[in-house]
């Protein structure tokens, strides 16, 4: 591409963008407009909001963040014939310049309500003009973080916690399960434990490497999984019913075995028998004689566990998950058996393997395969749509030698 057609492009993208800031505060202003009227209750709504919702077809959230973005550039005129400047009156100008969109509006918005009541007008107008003349040249991602400073320099004891907050801080979590088991949930934690767990959670979804293609939210949910998943063998969880915190899957035997059916979990949900027996992969299975009735006549002891000295050696041959380029550590792996237990494999070395939650059921439910070397090292097979001649492939990020 020539210099003068990518020129010309550029121009033409420039020119766009500018025009739809334009419109946008073309849209504000017939906003404030309608801010000096009794339009909405003479046309019958009860709010501005729900009558610009209903005529732009946009949803009521929408609608009452465009009136907070008109009453923060409007200029009133009083009934003496005097206009009232705008409240954000810098904001206005570049908004008319055609320089600012919606999303760096909302940052320099957010940013101005919090500064103090208290703080001096010079300040205000000096934090106004820095934040605005920023936008003006940079991204919203740094306008934000120059928010923030400011804010930390204008109030710098913020709003101090009483002691009664900090000796016993008010967290909140509210979840529902739906039909299908899934966990929906919403809360609010205390700094210290959104500090621990956010820290947890930067380094458990980090990207597996290029070929990770999994959306930021997706690798937080299987983040937030993991740490569940690796707390439940936590030896410091509290007894609950005479055991430590665990998951139940109930199951026919012979349908385990076969691969067919579904299990079913304490709180009602189903699993197909491939999940099933990816979790009794490393898990122990209890088995029980019912009658015809499904009522437990005889229940056996947990049988098929990795021990504690099996476990300690496959730490130190794989050193993590051993699935190629994952990071993840021994800890926060499961004790995979090639040959499944359930169709006669060993419990031993030579037919385990350390996998990530993650990397685990993609062995269980992919075409992925896991084989042993001649030498006891564990390497894995792509599928033929990922490697049409299916070179084995080790995780040489835990293997230093």
């Amino acid at each position: 591409m020539s210099n003068a057609r990518l020129a010309e492009l550029t121009q033409k993208l420039t020119e766009s963008t500018t025009a739809v800031r334009q419109a946008y505060t073309s849209l504000l202003l017939a906003i404030v407009d309608m801010l000096s009227t009794d339009i909405a209750h003479e046309a019958g709504y009860s709010r501005l909001s729900m009558l610009i919702a209903d005529t732009a077809r946009i949803t009521p959230r929408q609608a009452a963040r465009l009136i907070k973005h008109a009453e923060a550039i409007a200029e009133v005129m009083t009934p003496t014939g005097h206009v009232t400047p705008a409240r954000l009156p810098m904001l206005r100008e570049a908004l008319l310049d055609g320089v600012l969109d919606i999303e760096q509006v909302d940052v320099i918005l957010r940013v101005m309500n919090k500064i103090p009541a208290s703080t001096s007008s010079d300040t205000v107008d000096l934090a106004e003009k820095h934040l605005v003349d920023l936008a003006r040249e940079a991204p919203v991602s740094v306008v934000a973080k120059h928010g923030e400073a400011l804010l930390a320099r204008i109030d710098q004891d913020g709003d101090q916690p009483q002691d009664a907050e900090l000796a016993e801080p008010k967290n909140a979590f509210r979840y529902r399960r739906d039909q299908a088991g899934w966990m929906h949930f919403t809360g609010t934690i205390e700094p210290e434990s959104a500090e621990e767990l956010d820290a947890m959670l930067g380094a458990l979804a980090k990207p597996d490497g290029p070929s990770d293609e999994r959306p930021v939210v997706q690798r937080l949910g299987d983040a937030i999984c993991d740490v569940v998943h690796h707390a439940i063998d936590s030896p410091e969880l509290p007894v609950r019913g005479g055991e430590k915190p665990h998951l139940n899957a109930t199951m026919d035997y012979a349908d385990l075995v076969a691969g067919v059916g579904m299990a079913t979990l304490e709180g009602g949900a189903q699993l197909p028998a491939a999940a099933a027996r990816r979790i009794a992969c490393d898990a122990g299975i209890v088995p029980m004689v019912m009658n015809g009735a499904s009522v437990p006549m005889d229940v056996g002891r947990t049988r098929r566990l990795v021990t504690p000295k099996q476990r300690a050696a496959l730490n130190a041959r794989d050193q993590g998950c051993a699935f190629p380029n994952c990071p993840l550590p021994a800890r926060w792996s499961d004790a995979h058996h090639i040959t499944s237990w359930l169709d006669g494999g060993s419990t031993n070395l030579a037919n385990m393997v350390l996998l990530c939650r993650r990397h685990h059921r993609i062995i269980h439910h992919s075409e992925w395969q896991v084989r042993m070397t001649g030498a006891g090292i564990p390497e894995f097979v792509p599928p033929r749509w990922i490697d049409p001649l299916q070179i084995p492939r080790r995780n040489l990020l835990h293997q230093r030698e």
